[in-house]
């Protein structure tokens, strides 16, 4: 048993896993648990989750910490985070209403077109991951579900209210529900309109570090946890932009993922602004960032392994089968636009694939041309830092992808850049420490969150392969931006 007292208990329940993770008042991360679970596919590009799974898994993982010899008795807080866009609609008895639709289905694409023109709303305000198309397909197809509803949660305000019985969310989640007014950052309630909704159908907001209601006795009993404890309101999992490392001039962060978060700390300098909207700044977090999302990231490279090899295969054998392979994946270049993508393109309709292919390519190759293609794609971003003047020299790179052997010094070749890892795999929750460190008192979210960073690990970019990167990478932009301006439109 750990000697090191808990303080929170950090919540981040995510698309395909809820993580619960134990924090000492020193900001050390004393113990972990990991429940996955699936979620459904009616149809394709369409995805579905039942949120009762959710609840499931976290009796699961607390109880694998209360078996492992935790006393969770003397914990101070609970704090909740977790994936954005997922609404979770509820009835008059605050009880589920099917379906909860995934933030990465694609049913409502016609619906965020249409959206877009009456709104006139940028791409980072209302894209098809975002909760308010779905809630305009689901008046149309399913409209004796809408006719039901009477509040609309998110993943972790679900997963809160079913902790305290109080409904309440913060404005992360009204930015990802294209639901925010982002002038005033109150709701913009009149679009509920366009969705047959009231606008009573919405909760009210919070501070991340301020209680969202205490402990239930009912829930304390399922979890094995004290009644009363207070559960913080805390944020959605773009949290992760300003927990990977410390804000620097000059650094950028990469959130690795399914899907991977790029941004830029705006701490005090002078207006970057992409006028394009290929990039955009974000003002929900303690300091504003300067960034964009890539859809399907990591999410490519899962993809690639279960395709291309047996479905028993050793993930870490498979990597290190592939990097047996040169730098290059002999011409082989990989678009990891596979539903889509975000920042910078903004469409729906443009996919990925692979160019170049021989018959002398094997699966390694393939796999390897995607490691580098995201590898790409962040190097692509980059170039539009370094045209808007944004003075990038170097990459904070985080998340789940930084365990991939050999690719955090991928990133660090293809970009010719030093990249550093701070945080480890390990992110998001370490936010929600800091903020229970501000509802204990403390005053600086940043210097709360300074403590749990670990020593920094460097990577030099090898130069040996800079000159056949440097080419790989005209043809990656070429293939891109032919696609992205053509291709994508008439699909």
């Amino acid at each position: 048993m750990s000697k090191a007292h808990p303080f929170v208990l950090a919540v981040d329940v995510g698309t395909s896993a809820l993580k619960i993770v134990l924090y000492s008042r020193e900001g050390r991360s004393i113990a972990a648990a990991v429940e996955r679970y699936g979620y459904l596919a009616p149809a394709p590009g369409q995805a579905e989750a039942d949120p009762e799974t959710w609840w499931d898994a976290l009796m699961r993982a607390a109880a694998q910490l209360h078996e492992s010899g935790f006393d969770l008795s003397s914990l101070s807080f609970i704090a909740v985070t977790g994936q954005m866009h997922t609404a979770v609609l509820l009835d008059e008895k605050v009880n589920v209403i099917a379906p909860t639709i995934l933030w990465l289905d694609r049913r409502a694409s016609a619906e965020t077109a249409e959206l877009q023109k009456t709104l006139g709303l940028p791409p980072y305000q209302l894209n098809s991951t975002y909760t308010l198309p779905r809630l305009l397909w689901l008046y149309r197809h399913l409209p004796e579900v809408i006719k039901k509803v009477r509040h609309i949660l998110w993943p972790k305000d679900y997963l809160r209210y079913r902790l305290t019985g109080e409904i309440i969310t913060d404005r992360t989640e009204a930015g990802g529900a294209a639901l925010l007014n982002w002038e005033t950052l109150d709701w913009a309630k009149d679009r509920l309109k366009l969705a047959g909704l009231s606008p009573s159908v919405l909760p009210p907001f919070g501070d991340p570090a301020e209680p969202g209601g205490t402990l239930t006795s009912k829930a304390a009993e399922q979890l094995n946890l004290p009644a009363g404890l207070p559960v913080l309101i805390g944020t959605g999992d773009v949290l992760a932009l300003v927990t990977a490392a410390p804000p620097k001039p000059g650094r950028v962060t990469c959130s690795l993922g399914s899907s991977s978060m790029v941004f830029y700390p705006m701490t005090g300098e002078k207006d970057y602004s992409d006028p394009q909207g290929r990039i955009y700044e974000y003002p929900l977090l303690p300091y504003p960032l300067l960034g964009g999302v890539s859809s399907t990231t990591g999410a490519s490279l899962k993809w690639a392994i279960q395709t291309m090899f047996d479905k028993n295969a050793v993930y870490e054998t498979v990597i290190n089968e592939t990097l047996q392979t040169e730098p290059g994946s002999d011409g082989l270049v990989f678009l990891p636009f596979l539903s889509g993508e975000r920042s910078p393109f903004w469409s729906d309709t443009l996919s990925g694939g692979f160019y170049g292919l021989r018959l002398s390519h094997t699966r390694s190759h393939m796999v390897r041309a995607v490691l580098e293609g995201v590898a790409f794609s962040l190097r692509y971003l980059l170039d539009i830092y370094r045209e808007l003047g944004v003075p990038v020299d170097e990459i904070a790179l985080a998340g789940g992808g930084i365990e991939t052997p050999g690719w955090p010094q991928i990133f660090a070749n293809i970009c010719r850049m030093p990249v550093t890892i701070y945080a480890g795999q390990e992110t998001v929750t370490h936010g929600l420490y800091a903020y229970a460190c501000l509802a204990d008192g403390e005053s600086s979210f940043q210097e709360a969150l300074s403590r749990t960073f670990l020593e920094p690990v460097q990577i030099a970019p090898d130069e040996q392969w800079g000159e056949l990167y440097d080419k790989s990478y005209l043809q990656y932009s070429a293939l891109t931006n032919f696609a992205s301006q053509n291709l994508a439109e008439k699909c």
